[in-house]
């Protein structure tokens, strides 16, 4: 309750009061203290009258300005002693007609209240010099330019507002893009052996199901592990995920870790084989977009072995890092139960087009029984495609 007080006392238009006041007062003061002589009752009623017009411009700013021209016009010449407090409020009328509409109504105001003091001067005698008609054709020039500008100053306020609401936007979405890689890389691989065990038990039957459910049991408590971690860093007040000491740092670090991930993975399941690493330690690649990406690859490309694979056979891997590119090298005996779904799914589809939309490369091919395949991505500045990082987060996520 107390916030909507607040809200109800705010002054919603703030440069139209503050000129509403300043002319006001001076208007005021020319009335009640430097009048002289004071005007009779009947021209003080129609001052009074005029000074109500202009506080309701601040609700209906152009035709309470519009009314108070119209009434100062005519006042002056219908009501006695009126002339002499006319000017403060056909400053404010200008100003705020040409604050609250066009660039193109303004400049037609401005010609027409030009037009008014020299056909003022000129019909009746003495009531402007050369100079006063001259230097009122300023000051009318010089309000015209004020509301403009607040006019601008306005628009460019409320674009400063917007870009900041698209600012808060975004990076809540980076944030949740973040928090979505981060999910895919802490519970999707212990989720996919999860449901890798069931695949194989269907297929293979042979092995016990107490070896099977033991393992299932494994990677659910790592995923409930990871997910209890997740939760600890979205209480922290630094929400922090993108920095976390448990990401990877760079695609050597990535490299290795998926590598020796993969091997036991295929290997706790009976493969045979295992993973190269090559690496050069001063190559510039520590990009955490390219990073995710990286650990996306080796995911699918040992989830793909273990799914279509031949665990009576070989499987072989070489990663290679260079100052410019990471290729993968896989290959591995296709198991007979596998041939229908020896073109992978929809991730190699998905890995396929993000590869190549950034510049690399991703062939496979199936020749005697071997399934091989090549990965290829630029991790140079010079080389990546620039829609990078939209890519890869799109993704991620």
């Amino acid at each position: 309750m107390t916030s909507k007080r607040r809200g109800m006392r705010r002054i919603w238009h703030p440069y139209i009061a503050f000129f509403i006041i300043m002319f006001s007062l001076l208007y005021e003061l020319n009335v009640w203290v430097y009048a002289m002589p004071v005007p009779p009752p009947g021209t003080l009623a129609w001052l009074m009258l005029a000074q109500a017009i202009v506080v309701c411009c601040y609700w209906s700013p152009v035709w309470a300005s519009v009314a108070v021209l119209l009434l100062n016009g005519v006042g002056e010449y219908a009501i006695p002693g009126y002339a002499q407090f006319t000017a403060y409020f056909l400053f404010l009328a200008v100003v705020l007609i040409s604050y609250r509409t066009s660039v193109r109504i303004a400049a037609v105001l401005w010609c027409i209240m030009a037009v008014y003091t020299c056909i003022e001067m000129a019909v009746e005698q003495g009531s402007f010099s050369l100079y006063g008609c001259t230097a009122f054709c300023a000051v009318y020039l010089v309000m015209v330019v004020v509301g403009r500008f607040l006019a601008w100053n306005d628009r460019r306020n409320e674009q400063l507002r917007r870009t900041v609401q698209l600012e808060v936007k975004v990076r809540q979405l980076e944030s949740n893009q973040y928090l979505a890689a981060y999910l895919h890389d802490a519970l999707s691989q212990e989720l996919a052996l999860i449901a890798m065990e069931v695949q194989l038990r269907n297929a293979d039957p042979s092995k016990s199901d107490d070896e099977r459910w033991e393992r299932v049991g494994e990677y659910a408590g790592n995923a409930l592990g990871d997910l209890r971690e997740i939760i600890m860093q979205l209480r922290d007040d630094s929400m922090s995920l993108r920095l976390s000491d448990s990401q990877d740092k760079d695609i050597a670090t990535v490299l290795k870790n998926q590598g020796k991930a993969g091997d036991e993975l295929l290997h706790r399941h009976g493969f045979s084989g295992g993973t190269e690493v090559d690496v050069i330690h001063d190559a510039n690649s520590q990009d955490r977009e390219i990073n995710g990406l990286v650990m996306l690859i080796c995911h699918e490309i040992y989830a793909n072995i273990l799914k279509h694979g031949d665990a009576a056979g070989r499987y072989r891997v070489r990663m290679e890092e260079t100052a410019t590119r990471v290729r993968i090298v896989y290959e591995n005996d296709v198991a007979e139960s596998g041939e229908a779904k020896i073109q992978g799914g929809n991730g190699i589809r998905v890995l396929r087009s993000l590869i190549t939309s950034m510049g690399g490369t991703f062939s496979h091919e199936r020749a005697d029984g071997v399934w091989k395949g090549c990965v290829e991505l630029p991790i140079s500045a010079d080389e990546l495609h620039p829609a990078r990082a939209v890519n890869v987060r799109s993704a991620a996520a």
